[in-house]
């Protein structure tokens, strides 16, 4: 039956056919009644009901009251009778109710309640006290929905003396009743209701939806029972008292918030802190300095959060206390964070003298990048100078704040302390300031003849790679010639320098000079080098569209010609991947008659083959045809077809509309309906309220991807798509959580729905004008990991948001919204979920790696095969770590300890086997993952787990934890390998999250 009702609302034709027309000579739409009295068939009839509901009067009741009993029409009728003013209609409702039977019946019953008839109040009664009827749960909710008198009385009694069995039903049409009594002004009788039933032994959300409308209906008066409610050993209730706060904030209320912060349990002290946020006074900011020192690490830290949000200069100094006194990096980052979002320069004068005073490094180096955070320029004159500091962690960190703050005037002090330096990590930093400025200074040129000038007149190899990397990363063509003249340099350290940055060249202007060294030296390693500058060159110019996709392959086609070994070639393996152009697809093809890189090829193919589809087809077809005939020879197949599975299969998205039905959702049925084989919400004819559509399971950490398309002629044109959120407790339609916003002004930005009420993260209006459509079909793509949120607009990044608060959910329903107050309807189609793949999981959510070090390892084998501990982190998934296995073999447990250079907030981490083809060693099973603040200290594991099939599946993986974890140093420890083997190793190891505010 499903299938030919959804074949009836997918009727283009006929819904077009509805349309009025202005010309004559066109054939008119027959009257809706009469369609029904005649031969037509069920289509044709199923429209004729909508249209009836429409436009029809009390002339059609008759006609369908007689299909009420009719099992395909059935439903379409009750819904137009529900819809017709005329009191006949209601009346037919009623006759019904006494004679019909089964699910007719209860639909029947259903509509009198949406009708609110007084009258079917009798018949109402007498069917919710007769379980046998099966009608009692759907008599009790019309009783709710009418809430006259006599209902009400009637459910009172049903919810205090009724069978236990049915008291969950009472306590759900009270809250209806009472939701109706408050909206018609008589809040008394509302609170009477919500009293009863949050005093009731019913079930506990029940029991939260009354509590919440008891404190709101109550409004001044409230403020006690908020307080109760706050204090209940039921978690439930708690939450259901917090939402109200959020949605009736008042001073009396702040004030008793403010006490009851103090005296509520520590662990209870967080989420009321955080309540103050929507509900404060002057007094609740002394309450937060007081609790930034409590000895609970929670509420210390859920202060010093809100002060950043709440308070001013005047809470600069206890912000500024965590920051330099305390040892904690958490608290210390949370305390850099807010203080970034105070502003004034009496703040930043506070940090100077704090800092001036300041003997111990940490506190020196953390002071130093909160100047850089707060991007204080007034500090520069101070930043220069600790520059020059005797201690190398100060002088790094003030020339690391320098690179982001100095001017052109502080130029010529940057380049005097390249020359100075003597410790690698300060040239290094200097460097990069010197280059920081330049780019944002608009002084490249200027500053690239002063360092052209320092490079000529350079002694020491030192010297002469400093101004090379400064002027590959100016990349101003006037100093072109003098990295090239570099490549003939005496001393060979200087020409493996100039090699490796003109690899780095911002354009592919020095290919030749890469090729001629590829061609010419006669150093092997000059050579290996110049060619993987020459790919990582042209893999640039793919990425930064420089070049035609036809050169760059044509590039990557003489670095094969001149390639040695398997390495090399799964380098440009790597970059035809990232051409995705019907060329690289055929150099890929050819890749497959090579053992050594055969898996590495296919599974390029695969990754690019849907994008090259879409121009290509046939290039596909006879690449994927290739590749399934080499791979069925000795084992391959089943390497490969374990490969496309993995790849594919993880790619390939799990749909949430089958294009026919509401299977899986749960909402108004008369709101939101499957037209056309798309998901449609609202009506042109107005929206009295938001609606929403929910998934009937949760999701956390995803890929949702859909297309809307929102159509509106009055009101505030608006919709959303909600994820991680909750049903907010019946009787309530809404939705509690994170939506990604649809509507003129608001399309790609992150609201926080019926919680905190506002804008998260604002989208940039003029791009979001350029890439939506307005009244046409539109992608929106919502990427969820761990606290962070991107949401990303026909292609285009809107948002990146890390939520801060840790009491927020990362998990919840999806929903799709049609705003209220609005003539105006929303459409969906091919709405998927997917988990998160390795590509996109290390291309958006992993943190930089360019100042990570290895701390500690187990073993590395560097006999017989370069597999040392920091090939795991050096970006080339065609390099690995292998333990060590020539000379000696030493067993599990391994370990790979990683200093992060800086704090980071960490969700998960990704993980590569290695790639060459050897995939049975060499690789980890079970593991466990630790983190540390000094890298000293490393407490129990974060997370365990095991990486399934690492043997013979070579796709990465992504591991996320519950809840972010914040660190310098993470250890990962291999407790065992697939087979038995006795190494372990990787490819690539990534870090999710982000890296904490300096």
């Amino acid at each position: 039956m499903f299938s030919r009702l959804a074949i009836v609302l997918g009727g283009t034709a006929l819904l077009l056919a509805a349309q009025p027309t202005l010309d004559a000579g066109e054939p008119q739409e027959p009257a809706p009644l009469a369609v029904l009295q005649s031969g037509a068939d069920l289509e044709a009839k199923a429209h004729a009901c909508q249209r009836l509901g429409e436009v029809g009067t009390g002339e059609a009741v008759p006609a369908l009251a007689g299909l009420l009993s009719d099992e395909p029409l059935g439903t379409y009728a009750r819904s137009a009778l529900e819809r017709i003013p005329d009191p006949r209609a209601v009346a037919a409702l009623r006759s019904a109710a006494a004679s019909l039977a089964g699910p007719q019946r209860a639909g029947v019953v259903g509509s009198l309640g949406v009708r609110r008839d007084a009258e079917a109040v009798p018949m109402l009664c007498q069917l919710a006290r007769d379980p046998a009827s099966g009608l009692a749960r759907d008599a009790l909710l019309a009783l709710g929905r009418i809430a006259t008198d006599d209902a009400v009385h009637f459910l009172r009694q049903a919810l205090a003396s009724g069978a236990e069995t049915e008291r969950a039903d009472a306590a759900a049409a009270c809250l209806l009743a009472a939701e109706k009594q408050w909206g018609d002004g008589h809040a008394g009788e509302a609170v009477l209701l919500y009293d009863a039933v949050r005093q009731a032994p019913v079930p506990l959300p029940y029991r939260m939806g009354a509590v919440r409308g008891a404190i709101l209906a109550r409004g001044a008066d409230g403020v006690p029972l908020l307080m109760e409610s706050l204090r209940s050993a039921e978690p439930g209730l708690r939450d259901a008292a917090l939402l109200a706060i959020r949605e009736r904030p008042s001073t009396a209320l702040a004030s008793a918030l403010n006490a009851e912060v103090e005296r509520a349990p520590v662990e209870m002290q967080p989420r009321l802190l955080t309540a103050l946020v929507d509900c404060h006074d002057a007094q609740s900011l002394a309450v937060l300095r007081g609790k930034a020192t409590s000895q609970g690490p929670a509420v210390r830290r859920t202060a010093l959060a809100i002060l950043g949000t709440l308070g001013g200069a005047a809470e600069a100094e206890v912000l500024i206390r965590a920051v330099a006194v305390n040892q904690s990096p958490e608290d210390s980052a949370i305390a850099v964070n807010s203080l970034r979002r105070l502003s004034g320069a009496d703040v930043d004068g506070q940090i100077l003298r704090t800092l001036a005073a300041a003997t111990d490094t940490p506190a020196r180096v953390q002071l130093v990048r909160l100047l850089e955070t707060r991007g204080a320029t007034n500090a520069t004159g101070e930043l220069l100078r600790l520059a020059a500091d005797a201690d190398a962690g100060v002088a790094v960190a003030a020339l690391r704040a320098l690179k982001a703050l100095a001017g052109a005037q502080e130029l010529p002090g940057l380049i005097g302390l390249v020359k100075a330096s003597r410790e690698e990590a300060v040239r290094d930093a200097a460097e990069g300031a010197v280059v920081g400025v330049c780019a944002r200074a608009g002084t490249a040129a200027s500053a690239s003849e002063i360092v052209l000038a320092e490079l000529m007149q350079a002694k020491e190899a030192t010297a002469k790679g400093s101004w090379i990397r400064i002027l590959a990363s100016l990349g101003q063509a006037t100093a072109l010639p003098a990295v090239r003249g570099a490549l003939t340099d005496a001393d060979a350290t200087v020409v493996r320098c100039a090699i490796e940055q003109l690899g780095r060249w911002p354009e592919p202007a020095p290919m030749e000079d890469l090729f001629g060294v590829v061609s010419a030296s006669p150093d092997a390693s000059c050579r290996q080098r110049a060619l993987a500058s020459a790919i990582r060159l042209a893999t640039a110019a793919a990425d930064r569209q420089q070049a035609p996709a036809e050169q760059v392959v044509g590039w990557l086609r003489r670095a094969d010609r001149a390639a040695q070994s398997a390495q090399e070639r799964l380098l440009i393996i790597s970059a035809l991947g990232r051409v995705r152009d019907a060329e690289s697809l055929h150099m890929l093809t050819s890749h497959l008659d090579d053992p050594e890189v055969r898996t590495e090829a296919a599974l390029a193919i695969v990754q690019i083959a849907d994008a090259v589809g879409q121009e290509d087809p046939g290039a596909v077809a006879k690449a994927l045809e290739k590749t399934l005939a080499v791979v069925s020879d000795a084992g391959i197949r089943d390497q490969a077809t374990k490969l496309a599975k993995a790849v594919s299969g993880r790619a390939l998205p799990t749909p949430l509309f089958d294009g026919q039905s509401l299977a899986g959702w749960e909402g108004d049925t008369t709101v939101w309906r499957v037209r056309d084989g798309v998901l449609v919400g609202g009506s042109l004819d107005g929206n009295a309220g938001n609606e929403f559509l929910a998934t009937t399971q949760a999701y956390g950490n995803a890929v949702l991807r859909f297309e809307y398309k929102l159509v509106g002629t009055e009101g505030f044109v608006n919709g959303g798509v909600q994820f991680r959120s909750t049903r907010v407790p019946p009787p309530s339609r809404e939705m509690c959580g994170y939506q990604a916003d649809i509507g003129a002004g608001y399309t790609g930005s992150l609201y926080d729905e019926s919680r905190r009420n506002r804008v998260l993260a604002q989208a940039k209006a003029e791009r979001v004008r350029v890439l939506e459509v307005p009244n046409e079909w539109n992608r929106y793509e919502v990427r969820c990991l761990g606290p962070r949120v991107q949401l990303v607009v026909n292609g285009e990044k809107t948002v990146d948001y890390t939520e801060t608060d840790p009491a927020i959910p990362l998990e919840g329903l999806i929903a799709l919204q049609i705003h209220g107050g609005c003539k105006a309807e929303i459409a969906f189609r091919n709405l998927t979920v997917a988990g998160l793949s390795y590509g996109l999981a290390t291309r958006e959510f992993c943190v930089p790696r360019d100042r990570w070090k290895i701390l500690s390892y187990s073993s590395e084998n560097t006999q017989g095969e370069d597999e040392r501990a920091v090939l795991a982190i050096d970006g080339n998934p065609g390099t690995f770590w292998h333990t060590q296995w020539s000379g000696a073999q030493p067993g599990h447990p391994h370990h790979l300890a990683i200093d992060l250079g800086e704090g980071v907030e960490m969700a998960g981490f990704t993980y590569l086997p290695r790639q060459d083809g050897r995939h049975e060693k060499g690789v980890i099973g079970a593991y466990e993952v630790y983190a540390s603040a000094d890298g000293k200290d490393w407490g129990q594991a974060i997370t365990k787990g095991r990486l399934e099939n690492t043997d013979r599946d070579p796709a990465g993986r992504v591991v996320v934890w519950p809840r972010p974890v914040t660190a310098r140093y993470l250890k990962l420890v291999s407790l065992d390998a697939p087979g038995g083997h006795p190494f372990a190793g990787a490819a690539e190891i990534g870090v999710l999250g982000r890296v904490v505010p300096r």
